[in-house]
């Protein structure tokens, strides 16, 4: 077994194609797709750029975040506890279609909850 998240996720090759499945979700996401798709195409790519960055490093990676805090990222926006779990949601399914093992899967969910307090109703 790999000694990193990263290199479970298989590196920046896997986490760009987890990142651009889970956005694909979102936008098509009930409960939290309207705030995605009222983004234009600029501003999505810029949050999956941040969403691969923060992940792979995150996860043991060689690559540096230069995005915002969560909390500086998510004040104002007053995130719904339902819309985080439909991007959690989302994040699940796009892992379990890419054939992650659930340990993995139960490791990048563990991650996702953590930040709950830095995202919801903010």
């Amino acid at each position: 077994m790999s000694d990193t998240l990263y290199d479970r996720l298989g590196g920046l090759a896997g986490i760009d194609k987890l990142v651009d499945r889970i956005v694909e979700l979102h936008l098509q996401n009930e409960v939290a797709g309207p705030r995605y798709r009222a983004l234009d195409g600029e501003a999505i790519d810029h949050a999956r750029e941040k969403v691969k960055e923060f992940l792979a490093a995150g996860a043991g990676g060689p690559v540096a975040y230069t995005g915002r805090s969560m909390i500086e990222t998510h004040t104002g926006m007053n995130v719904s506890a339902a819309e985080f779990v439909a991007v959690v949601d989302d994040i699940l399914q796009a892992m379990q279609e890419m054939d992650y093992p659930p340990p993995v899967c139960n490791e990048v969910l563990g991650v996702a909850y953590s930040l709950k307090e830095e995202i919801v109703h903010r």
